[in-house]
Protein backbone atom coordinates (compact mmCIF):
# COMPACT_ATOMS: atom_id res chain seq x y z
CA UNK A 1 0.00 0.00 0.00
CA UNK A 2 1.42 3.37 -1.01
CA UNK A 3 1.94 5.93 1.72
CA UNK A 4 0.19 9.26 1.18
CA UNK A 5 2.84 11.97 0.67
CA UNK A 6 2.80 14.76 3.27
CA UNK A 7 1.64 18.24 2.24
CA UNK A 8 4.43 20.70 1.42
CA UNK A 9 5.92 22.69 4.27
CA UNK A 10 4.75 26.25 3.60
CA UNK A 11 7.16 29.16 4.06
CA UNK A 12 5.74 32.57 4.93
CA UNK A 13 7.37 35.94 5.68
CA UNK A 14 8.29 36.87 9.25
CA UNK A 15 8.17 40.47 10.45
CA UNK A 16 11.93 40.75 10.84
CA UNK A 17 13.01 44.34 11.59
CA UNK A 18 15.55 45.78 9.14
CA UNK A 19 15.45 42.59 7.06
CA UNK A 20 17.51 44.13 4.19
CA UNK A 21 20.46 44.46 6.61
CA UNK A 22 20.35 40.84 7.83
CA UNK A 23 23.17 38.53 6.77
CA UNK A 24 22.61 35.47 9.00
CA UNK A 25 19.85 33.78 11.00
CA UNK A 26 19.73 31.41 13.95
CA UNK A 27 16.89 29.88 15.97
CA UNK A 28 17.02 29.35 19.74
CA UNK A 29 14.51 28.16 22.32
CA UNK A 30 13.90 30.42 25.32
CA UNK A 31 11.40 29.18 27.91
CA UNK A 32 10.32 26.57 25.38
CA UNK A 33 9.44 29.14 22.69
CA UNK A 34 11.24 29.69 19.37
CA UNK A 35 13.11 32.98 18.97
CA UNK A 36 14.59 34.04 15.64
CA UNK A 37 17.97 35.78 15.83
CA UNK A 38 19.40 37.83 12.96
CA UNK A 39 22.74 39.56 12.54
CA UNK A 40 23.86 42.56 10.51
CA UNK A 41 27.48 43.60 10.06
CA UNK A 42 28.29 47.28 9.73
CA UNK A 43 31.60 47.51 7.90
CA UNK A 44 31.53 50.61 5.68
CA UNK A 45 34.00 52.38 7.99
CA UNK A 46 35.67 51.69 11.35
CA UNK A 47 34.71 50.93 14.01
CA UNK A 48 33.27 47.72 12.53
CA UNK A 49 30.64 45.77 14.44
CA UNK A 50 28.03 43.04 14.13
CA UNK A 51 24.66 43.56 15.77
CA UNK A 52 22.35 40.67 16.69
CA UNK A 53 18.68 41.20 17.34
CA UNK A 54 15.78 38.94 18.29
CA UNK A 55 12.27 38.32 17.05
CA UNK A 56 10.03 36.08 19.22
CA UNK A 57 7.98 33.81 16.94
CA UNK A 58 5.47 32.60 19.53
CA UNK A 59 4.91 35.81 21.47
CA UNK A 60 7.47 34.99 24.18
CA UNK A 61 11.12 35.89 24.48
CA UNK A 62 13.40 38.87 23.86
CA UNK A 63 12.72 41.41 21.13
CA UNK A 64 15.11 43.91 19.58
CA UNK A 65 18.89 44.17 19.98
CA UNK A 66 20.45 41.45 22.15
CA UNK A 67 24.19 41.77 21.38
CA UNK A 68 26.76 44.03 19.74
CA UNK A 69 30.07 42.44 18.75
CA UNK A 70 32.98 44.80 17.93
CA UNK A 71 35.48 43.58 15.32
CA UNK A 72 38.76 44.75 13.80
CA UNK A 73 38.06 43.73 10.19
CA UNK A 74 34.92 44.22 8.05
CA UNK A 75 34.34 40.51 7.35
CA UNK A 76 30.90 38.98 7.97
CA UNK A 77 31.54 36.69 10.96
CA UNK A 78 29.81 33.35 11.30
CA UNK A 79 28.28 32.84 14.73
CA UNK A 80 25.91 30.71 16.75
CA UNK A 81 23.75 31.22 19.83
CA UNK A 82 22.52 29.11 22.72
CA UNK A 83 20.20 29.74 25.65
CA UNK A 84 22.02 29.08 28.92
CA UNK A 85 20.28 29.74 32.23
CA UNK A 86 17.67 31.95 30.58
CA UNK A 87 20.30 34.17 28.88
CA UNK A 88 21.73 34.07 25.38
CA UNK A 89 25.38 33.19 24.81
CA UNK A 90 27.22 33.44 21.51
CA UNK A 91 30.22 31.88 19.79
CA UNK A 92 31.71 34.06 17.05
CA UNK A 93 34.47 34.00 14.43
CA UNK A 94 37.10 36.70 14.93
CA UNK A 95 38.80 37.50 11.63
CA UNK A 96 42.51 38.16 11.97
CA UNK A 97 43.50 38.43 8.33
CA UNK A 98 45.27 35.15 7.61
CA UNK A 99 43.47 33.12 10.32
CA UNK A 100 40.21 33.17 12.25
CA UNK A 101 39.93 32.62 15.98
CA UNK A 102 36.79 31.77 17.96
CA UNK A 103 35.48 33.54 21.05
CA UNK A 104 32.54 32.84 23.32
CA UNK A 105 30.45 35.73 24.64
CA UNK A 106 28.55 34.97 27.84
CA UNK A 107 25.13 36.58 27.64
CA UNK A 108 24.68 36.91 31.40
CA UNK A 109 28.09 38.27 32.39
CA UNK A 110 29.35 39.72 29.10
CA UNK A 111 32.57 37.75 29.61
CA UNK A 112 34.55 37.16 26.38
CA UNK A 113 36.55 33.89 26.33
CA UNK A 114 38.91 32.56 23.65
CA UNK A 115 38.21 29.00 22.54
CA UNK A 116 41.18 28.66 20.19
CA UNK A 117 44.14 30.25 21.99
CA UNK A 118 45.73 26.78 22.16
CA UNK A 119 46.26 26.88 18.34
CA UNK A 120 47.02 30.49 17.39
CA UNK A 121 48.24 29.61 13.87
CA UNK A 122 45.22 27.51 12.86
CA UNK A 123 42.12 29.06 11.30
CA UNK A 124 38.78 28.10 12.87
CA UNK A 125 35.46 28.77 11.15
CA UNK A 126 31.77 27.91 11.23
CA UNK A 127 31.35 27.68 15.04
CA UNK A 128 28.23 26.08 16.49
CA UNK A 129 27.27 25.08 19.99
CA UNK A 130 26.87 21.32 20.40
CA UNK A 131 23.11 20.91 20.51
CA UNK A 132 20.92 18.81 22.72
CA UNK A 133 21.14 17.49 26.27
CA UNK A 134 24.59 18.30 27.62
CA UNK A 135 24.40 15.39 30.05
CA UNK A 136 24.74 12.86 27.23
CA UNK A 137 28.09 14.25 26.09
CA UNK A 138 31.54 14.06 27.67
CA UNK A 139 31.38 16.82 30.26
CA UNK A 140 33.77 19.79 30.12
CA UNK A 141 35.70 20.72 33.21
CA UNK A 142 33.57 21.97 36.10
CA UNK A 143 32.37 25.51 35.52
CA UNK A 144 33.37 25.50 31.83
CA UNK A 145 30.99 26.69 29.10
CA UNK A 146 29.43 24.25 26.63
CA UNK A 147 31.24 22.50 23.82
CA UNK A 148 31.48 24.01 20.34
CA UNK A 149 32.01 22.42 16.92
CA UNK A 150 34.01 24.13 14.20
CA UNK A 151 36.10 23.53 11.07
CA UNK A 152 39.89 23.91 11.13
CA UNK A 153 41.69 25.29 8.08
CA UNK A 154 38.56 24.74 5.95
CA UNK A 155 39.18 20.99 5.96
CA UNK A 156 38.68 19.18 9.28
CA UNK A 157 35.83 19.30 11.78
CA UNK A 158 36.53 19.32 15.51
CA UNK A 159 34.71 19.66 18.81
CA UNK A 160 36.24 22.10 21.28
CA UNK A 161 35.58 21.31 24.93
CA UNK A 162 36.50 24.43 26.91
CA UNK A 163 38.35 23.94 30.17
CA UNK A 164 37.86 25.82 33.40
CA UNK A 165 39.03 29.44 33.57
CA UNK A 166 42.61 29.77 32.41
CA UNK A 167 42.84 26.30 30.86
CA UNK A 168 43.20 25.33 27.21
CA UNK A 169 40.37 23.82 25.20
CA UNK A 170 40.38 20.11 24.52
CA UNK A 171 40.12 19.49 20.79
CA UNK A 172 38.49 16.30 19.49
CA UNK A 173 38.69 15.57 15.72
CA UNK A 174 35.64 14.53 13.70
CA UNK A 175 37.30 14.03 10.31
CA UNK A 176 37.14 15.60 6.87
CA UNK A 177 34.39 18.23 6.75
CA UNK A 178 33.81 21.83 5.61
CA UNK A 179 30.70 22.49 7.72
CA UNK A 180 29.35 20.56 10.69
CA UNK A 181 26.55 20.41 13.26
CA UNK A 182 27.01 18.14 16.29
CA UNK A 183 24.02 16.98 18.33
CA UNK A 184 23.97 15.25 21.68
CA UNK A 185 22.05 12.01 22.01
CA UNK A 186 21.91 8.52 23.40
CA UNK A 187 23.98 6.37 23.26
CA UNK A 188 26.28 9.03 21.77
CA UNK A 189 26.45 12.23 19.71
CA UNK A 190 25.55 12.57 16.03
CA UNK A 191 27.57 14.59 13.51
CA UNK A 192 25.96 16.17 10.44
CA UNK A 193 28.81 16.97 8.08
CA UNK A 194 29.13 18.67 4.71
CA UNK A 195 31.92 17.26 2.58
CA UNK A 196 33.29 19.36 -0.27
CA UNK A 197 32.04 18.61 -3.79
CA UNK A 198 32.90 20.11 -7.20
CA UNK A 199 31.12 23.26 -8.26
CA UNK A 200 30.95 27.01 -7.82
CA UNK A 201 30.32 28.58 -4.43
CA UNK A 202 27.22 30.60 -3.57
CA UNK A 203 27.33 33.49 -1.17
CA UNK A 204 30.75 32.34 0.01
CA UNK A 205 29.56 28.78 0.75
CA UNK A 206 31.25 25.93 -1.13
CA UNK A 207 29.02 23.13 -2.45
CA UNK A 208 29.13 19.78 -0.70
CA UNK A 209 27.23 16.62 0.15
CA UNK A 210 25.64 15.89 3.54
CA UNK A 211 26.71 12.88 5.58
CA UNK A 212 25.32 11.87 9.00
CA UNK A 213 27.28 9.65 11.39
CA UNK A 214 26.85 8.32 14.91
CA UNK A 215 29.73 9.06 17.29
CA UNK A 216 31.03 7.46 20.47
CA UNK A 217 31.72 9.24 23.75
CA UNK A 218 35.05 10.56 22.42
CA UNK A 219 33.44 11.67 19.12
CA UNK A 220 34.99 8.81 17.13
CA UNK A 221 32.94 7.04 14.40
CA UNK A 222 30.40 4.58 15.80
CA UNK A 223 28.63 3.24 12.71
CA UNK A 224 28.02 3.62 9.01
CA UNK A 225 27.28 7.02 7.48
CA UNK A 226 23.87 8.03 6.10
CA UNK A 227 23.29 10.37 3.14
CA UNK A 228 19.91 12.06 3.79
CA UNK A 229 19.94 13.87 0.43
CA UNK A 230 21.96 11.32 -1.51
CA UNK A 231 24.68 13.02 -3.53
CA UNK A 232 22.74 16.24 -4.10
CA UNK A 233 24.92 19.31 -3.78
CA UNK A 234 24.07 21.69 -0.93
CA UNK A 235 25.52 25.01 0.22
CA UNK A 236 24.48 25.67 3.82
CA UNK A 237 22.90 23.39 6.40
CA UNK A 238 21.54 23.16 9.92
CA UNK A 239 20.11 20.38 12.09
CA UNK A 240 18.37 19.76 15.39
CA UNK A 241 17.30 16.79 17.45
CA UNK A 242 13.69 15.65 17.36
CA UNK A 243 13.45 13.36 20.39
CA UNK A 244 15.51 10.39 19.30
CA UNK A 245 15.30 11.56 15.70
CA UNK A 246 16.83 14.28 13.59
CA UNK A 247 15.71 17.14 11.31
CA UNK A 248 18.11 18.59 8.71
CA UNK A 249 17.63 21.62 6.47
CA UNK A 250 19.93 22.62 3.60
CA UNK A 251 20.00 25.04 0.68
CA UNK A 252 20.69 23.68 -2.80
CA UNK A 253 20.87 25.16 -6.30
CA UNK A 254 17.11 25.27 -6.79
CA UNK A 255 15.43 23.93 -3.64
CA UNK A 256 15.27 24.19 0.12
CA UNK A 257 15.82 20.61 1.29
CA UNK A 258 14.37 19.21 4.53
CA UNK A 259 14.97 15.67 5.79
CA UNK A 260 13.51 13.95 8.87
CA UNK A 261 14.64 10.71 10.53
CA UNK A 262 12.32 9.57 13.35
CA UNK A 263 14.96 7.47 15.16
CA UNK A 264 18.59 6.32 14.85
CA UNK A 265 18.83 3.64 12.17
CA UNK A 266 15.56 4.67 10.50
CA UNK A 267 15.49 5.95 6.93
CA UNK A 268 15.51 9.67 6.21
CA UNK A 269 12.46 11.10 4.52
CA UNK A 270 12.87 14.22 2.38
CA UNK A 271 9.92 16.56 2.89
CA UNK A 272 8.53 18.84 0.16
CA UNK A 273 8.75 22.61 0.72
CA UNK A 274 6.43 25.29 -0.68
CA UNK A 275 8.60 28.41 -1.04
CA UNK A 276 5.56 30.68 -1.13
CA UNK A 277 6.58 32.33 -4.39
CA UNK A 278 10.16 33.04 -3.30
CA UNK A 279 13.10 31.78 -5.36
CA UNK A 280 15.03 29.06 -3.47
CA UNK A 281 18.11 29.91 -5.55
CA UNK A 282 18.34 33.11 -3.45
CA UNK A 283 18.05 31.36 -0.07
CA UNK A 284 20.80 31.49 2.55
CA UNK A 285 21.39 30.91 6.25
CA UNK A 286 18.88 28.08 6.81
CA UNK A 287 18.20 27.17 10.43
CA UNK A 288 15.95 24.72 12.25
CA UNK A 289 14.73 24.24 15.82
CA UNK A 290 12.61 21.52 17.44
CA UNK A 291 10.59 22.45 20.54
CA UNK A 292 8.02 20.10 22.06
CA UNK A 293 7.76 18.01 18.86
CA UNK A 294 7.15 21.13 16.77
CA UNK A 295 9.66 22.09 14.08
CA UNK A 296 10.42 25.72 13.24
CA UNK A 297 12.44 26.45 10.11
CA UNK A 298 13.76 29.81 8.92
CA UNK A 299 15.76 31.00 5.92
CA UNK A 300 16.84 34.31 4.38
CA UNK A 301 15.68 35.23 0.89
CA UNK A 302 17.76 37.72 -1.15
CA UNK A 303 19.98 38.58 1.81
CA UNK A 304 21.50 42.07 1.98
CA UNK A 305 19.30 43.48 -0.77
CA UNK A 306 16.30 45.85 -0.59
CA UNK A 307 14.02 42.85 -1.23
CA UNK A 308 15.47 40.70 1.57
CA UNK A 309 13.11 38.94 3.95
CA UNK A 310 13.07 36.10 6.43
CA UNK A 311 10.80 33.15 5.66
CA UNK A 312 9.52 30.81 8.38
CA UNK A 313 7.65 27.50 8.46
CA UNK A 314 6.31 25.60 11.48
CA UNK A 315 4.86 22.10 11.55
CA UNK A 316 4.20 19.29 14.05
CA UNK A 317 6.29 16.12 13.83
CA UNK A 318 3.39 14.06 15.19
CA UNK A 319 0.21 13.82 13.09
CA UNK A 320 -3.07 14.70 14.81
CA UNK A 321 -4.89 11.73 16.37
Amino acid sequence: MNETPPPPLALSPAALPDAPLADALRLVALDGAPVLLASSTHSAAPPHRTDIWALPLAGRGPSGAVATIPQLLPALPRWDAAAEGGALSFVVEVAGGAVNALVRLDGASGLRTSLTAHRPFASFSGPRFVRGAAGSLPAPSPGAPGSVSAVVDNATAVVLEPAAAGGASTERPLGECIDVVVLAGSPGPTAVCKRVAPGASRGGALPGTVRVSARDAAYGPAGAEDAPFGDRRVFELDADRAGGGLVIVATSAAHLLVAHRPAPGAAFRVLPVDAGGADPATFSSPCVLVTDRTVTLAVLSKARTPDARALVATWPLDPPP
